[in-house]
């Protein structure tokens, strides 16, 4: 059993058969609820068998014998909230774990039906947090679904005065007592503390994008104070940086307040994206650059034209693809999933894929696609 990553997404995308099997079963988190898990994977089992035509009917028993092996086994996972996707075809046979549910259902087709994996892998990237205060220095990474500290490299200051030494400023040097001397000691203290700020933060941000920034070139975003994101900020040479900042003290962490805070950044900033892109589908529609049609979309997959694919979440159209002939055709009895080819199509191509959780008036008809040219 399997975690999503990028090798195995490459593995199942680029994975083509006569028949290929793919089976979604959602768990239930309760070790009591468990047999009903195995219960309804039997029924699946059945409603294969039962589905199954004459063109594959002998090719899924041969499928069905490692499904049946896994139920049978004591890897079958019991009390794990999420769901199971099932992978079956000739010389390949993977068990990937969702973190999230999905509806109970098969799939035949010559690809494995693959949509609630791209949207996983769209939808979850990894992304870093530096927390950031005068006394502590902390590094963070993780994905939607984990979020760990990195135990940073030894050559990394963890505060101020591991940065700074020597060259700290003693600023109770320049206290001075009474009158005007008083207020021109307090300025001097307040432009050496700003001083002192300025080179940590400064060591912190080259250190930071050189050991971890550019060869990860992910997200970066900082949690500090405010005064201290301001100036973090603008001494900055990190091109991974984001503009939005979580507002905490360094000093005292709460490490799952600090991923929620990271996704609500990260998700507002992809909606926003996705947005603009929607506003740019609306655009590129009246003049012939984009589509809603279903075939018209189906026909720039086979062609490689595709810059970006819109599917609103759970959209289905059963039936086949037949690139030879350069159509689709539609059948409610059909076992395999127009909407999930083009979308293999698009991704193998290079295009990019968004699901939307909820339908948009800006796409009526649940898909749509900004072509390339």
């Amino acid at each position: 059993m399997k975690t999503l990553d990028a090798e195995l997404l490459n593995e199942l995308t680029s994975h083509s058969a006569e028949t290929s099997l793919s089976i979604y079963l959602p768990l239930h988190k309760s070790v009591s609820e468990s047999s009903m898990d195995f219960l309804a994977f039997k029924n699946l089992i059945k409603d294969i068998r039962s589905g199954a035509d004459a063109k594959h009917r002998k090719a899924l028993e041969d499928l069905l014998i490692p499904v049946e092996n896994f139920l049978e086994s004591k890897d079958f996972v019991r009390g794990s909230a999420g769901a199971l996707a099932i992978f079956s075809a000739p010389k390949i046979f993977e068990i990937v774990m969702l973190t999230e549910a999905t509806e109970a259902a098969f799939y035949v087709d010559e690809c494995f039906y693959l949509l609630p994996l791209l949207e996983l892998a769209a939808d979850n990237k990894p992304f870093q947090v530096l927390a950031l205060g005068k006394n502590h220095v902390h590094l963070f990474e993780g994905d939607r679904y984990r979020f760990e500290e990195i135990n940073l490299d030894d050559r990394i200051p963890s505060n101020m005065k591991e940065a700074l030494g020597y060259d700290l400023t003693d600023n109770h040097l320049h206290a001075a007592a009474g009158g005007s001397a008083a207020i021109h000691g307090y300025m001097e203290i307040t432009d050496e503390k700003e001083t002192d700020n300025t080179r940590f933060f400064r060591i912190i941000d080259q250190e930071i994008n050189e050991k971890y920034s550019k060869q990860n070139k992910v997200p970066l975003i900082l949690a500090a104070l405010p005064e201290n994101e301001s100036l973090f900020q603008s001494i900055s040479k990190n091109e991974c940086l984001e503009k939005q900042f979580i507002s905490l003290n360094a000093d005292r962490i709460d490490k799952q307040l600090l991923h929620s805070r990271a996704l609500e950044i990260l998700d507002a900033k992809k909606a926003d994206a996705l947005d603009k892109q929607l506003e740019r589908f609306s655009g590129a529609k009246s003049e012939d650059l984009a589509t809603d049609e279903i075939a018209d979309i189906a026909r720039h997959a086979m062609d490689s034209r595709i810059e970006r694919l819109f599917i609103t979440k759970g959209q289905k159209l059963r039936g086949t693809v037949s690139i030879e002939d350069r159509k689709i055709e539609t059948d409610e009895e059909s076992n395999s999933d127009i909407i999930n080819k083009i979308a293999l199509l698009t991704y193998k191509n290079g295009g990019h894929i968004h699901t939307l959780h909820t339908n948009n008036k800006k796409l009526p008809a649940g898909i749509g696609s900004i072509n390339r040219f």
